[in-house]
């Protein structure tokens, strides 16, 4: 069930699989409750989030499909049941309106092209962006999500574990992928055809095919970067404080303080170097 996760020791793959074993009931509930069910069920027994977003991705059945860890971390990341209480209240209220207020921008940029339409959600590690891209693709029908974390850039550990502030922002992500392969074809109203990233194996895995005429949400770290910006229609940018980012990141527990420390270096050099909160159409108030 777990054989393609690197590192994984035998007890966790263990604990893993009970807790796979444990929701699946869940799932047939009625109503569409089934996945918030599981997860409030994953929270309750205090399963952090990277372990969550595995579960949720088996449970899912897209472990071997394109974007399936994608997929699954948009499912654990957007669900009302990772938190609880009247801020958590608060912060689905703000997003369900940023959302509207996106997807009203992308309307508007849509209306009588009858073509494609490219919006690009920028924003640091937690600050919600993937969660807006995923409120965002529910107001608009027919919509699809590209996620930048399926062109992290396969490279040996080490070599990456090298990379200053300004490498890694220029090479953390492989932005020209994302271009050449997405942007440029979806801006010529081509079909996108690209391998995304296996989270599992650190190599470009599954074929994903993303077809032109309809509204294409791309959500990730530095997709507004100034070399990809003019390929899209609208760019939106979500401004969250670097403390509740640095919480967040911390929270989901998929990294060290060492990493957290490199990943933040560079995308404060992105931050200082390029202001994308100054560039972007449509600047969004993170909570």
């Amino acid at each position: 069930m777990f054989e393609t996760i690197q590192g994984l020791s035998p007890e966790r793959a263990a604990r893993l699989a009970l807790l796979v074993e444990r929701c699946e009931p869940l799932l047939g509930r009625g109503g569409g409750r089934g996945m918030e069910d599981v997860q409030r069920l994953l929270r309750d027994l205090g399963v952090g989030v990277m372990d969550a977003i595995v579960v949720t991705r088996v449970l899912t059945g897209s472990d071997a499909g394109p974007g399936g860890l994608a997929e699954a971390k948009v499912i654990v990341l957007a669900s009302s049941a990772r938190a609880a209480g009247p801020r958590t209240d608060r912060r689905s209220a703000e997003v369900a309106r940023q959302a509207e207020d996106v997807a009203d921008a992308l309307r508007r940029k849509a209306q009588g092209r009858g073509a494609t339409t490219i919006v690009a959600i920028d924003g640091a590690g937690g600050s919600g962006k993937t969660t807006l891209a995923a409120a965002v693709a529910r107001h608009i029908v027919g919509s699809v999500v590209v996620h930048g974390d399926d062109f992290y850039r396969p490279m040996p550990d080490h070599e990456r574990e090298r990379l200053g502030p300004e490498q890694g922002y220029q090479r953390y992500f492989d932005w020209e992928r994302l271009r050449d392969r997405v942007l440029v074809p979806l801006r010529d109203e081509r079909a996108a055809r690209y391998r995304t990233y296996d989270w599992d194996t650190g190599r470009l895995g599954p074929r994903r095919e993303v077809a032109p005429g309809a509204v294409v949400i791309v959500e990730g770290v530095y997709s507004a970067r100034p070399e990809l910006a003019p390929y899209c229609h609208l760019t939106v940018y979500v401004d969250t404080p670097r403390g509740t980012c640095l919480e967040r990141v911390r929270a989901r527990g998929e990294n060290s303080e060492e990493w957290i420390a490199r990943w933040r270096a560079a995308e404060d050099h992105y931050l200082h170097t390029t202001w994308p909160q100054t560039r972007v159409d449509l600047l969004v108030r993170g909570c």
